[in-house]
């Protein structure tokens, strides 16, 4: 979890020639790829009278689960993550697509935060990555910790085996840095819309098989992982499904390098609310710096994201046993109305706007939520986006 709050992670020359224009940004944020990146110190401030600004996003054309067909309105609705729970890896895909002006995989990356070597981040060539590394050396222990910090569904797995379809949480960071390596997978060539969806035979056949194919020794292809992640089965299942991965993605390489920038006040939601709950409430600085990066990264055509509880949005079940709803997503405009600040929010659920809170339904369209800063201020703990 690469913490900007004490470590600033960030660097670049870019704004040096366009912070006179960033500040006039009242209209689209155009799609054309910024090769430069963003400056190494920036001072975040907020955006004096909270402009409007719209971030461009490249078009999700998702495949429906089950058959051929496409999204009918592709380009409207976000990739959603289905009965998944890797919010994580939908939000940092978005980010992802984003910056460098195609539509990736959330499968591809989550598959690459939990299973791909963080030792050969120091392979690539890219001097601009080297610098990062060189700037952020604990960034193995940081990937580690992220990993070990994943929480294992039990449902059908009463054995709690890290298959990677029972594989739940994870930090966007980290995988933003990790899908540096073997290049960019097109959501086209791995669906990931509805999560595992299109994907439930494949993982069906492999687990019942996992027993008679768990290998007597380690598979080189899981074996960079931490040991949280690792097991006789799961080797088995997650190797086969990295194998599926290779299979069908058409690679590509990154235009740019991807170099996340990160803060946060709590690791996740729910060490955010036994902040609040203890009275040990972040400072106002701390949450006014969070939303000083928001406002810094929109100015300059980047879509960040934010990690956030998903009751902001839709009420809880009282017999929902998750009290935090530990949430992620992208932020993809943001606008003045009677005198105050908005966001938009991409939430990447597939949840229908219908289901959301009343006056969170209204403020809703095709899976993009307004939010007040008011209510971004209430549950907000994290901020990260690509330098």
């Amino acid at each position: 979890m690469m913490t900007a709050g004490a470590a600033g992670m960030i660097g670049g020359c870019w704004i040096r020639r366009r912070g006179a224009l960033a500040a006039m940004l009242v209209a689209l944020a155009g799609p054309a790829i910024a090769e430069d990146l963003l400056p190494a110190a920036p001072r975040y401030a907020r955006s004096p009278g909270c402009p409007a600004v719209r971030i461009a996003m490249p078009p999700a054309a998702h495949a429906l689960p089950g058959g051929v067909q496409i999204s009918p309105r592709p380009a409207d609705i976000p990739v959603g993550q289905g009965e998944s729970a890797i919010c994580f890896a939908y939000a940092t895909a978005d980010m992802i697509s984003q910056r460098v002006g195609r539509a990736v995989s959330p499968l591809d990356v989550a598959t690459k935060f939990y299973f791909a070597d963080p030792e050969r981040l120091a392979a690539l060539p890219d001097p601009r990555l080297a610098r990062h590394l060189r700037a952020h050396p604990r960034f193995r222990e940081d990937i580690a910790w992220s990993r070990n910090a994943v929480d294992i569904d039990p449902t059908r797995n009463p054995r709690h085996e890290p298959y990677f379809d029972k594989l739940e949480g994870g930090e966007e960071d980290a995988a933003a840095l990790l899908y540096n390596l073997d290049g960019l997978c097109d959501e086209r060539d791995l669906p990931s819309h509805e999560g595992y969806a299109h994907h439930a035979r494949f993982f069906l056949a492999q687990r019942y098989g996992a027993y008679v194919r768990a290998p007597n020794q380690c598979f080189r292809a899981t074996g960079a992982t931490v040991e949280r992640l690792r097991s006789r089965r799961a080797d088995a299942l997650n190797a086969a499904w990295m194998a599926r991965v290779a299979a069908l993605c058409r690679r590509r390489p990154s235009p740019v390098p991807l170099l996340p920038v990160s803060y946060r006040v709590a690791s996740n939601q729910l060490e955010f609310m036994a902040m609040i709950e203890t009275g040990k409430l972040p400072a106002r600085t701390r949450i006014d710096r969070m939303l000083a990066m928001l406002d810094y990264a929109l100015d300059r055509g980047r879509a960040p994201t934010i990690g956030y509880s998903w009751y902001i949005l839709e009420a809880r079940d009282p017999k929902d046993p998750d009290l935090a709803a530990d949430h992620s997503s992208t932020v993809v405009a943001r606008r003045r109305v009677g005198g105050r600040c908005q966001y938009r929010v991409q939430d990447n659920t597939g949840a229908y706007c219908a289901h959301m809170r009343p006056g969170i339904r209204e403020r809703c369209e095709d899976g993009r939520i307004w939010l007040w800063e008011a209510e971004l201020r209430r549950t907000l703990y994290s901020v990260i986006y690509l330098r």
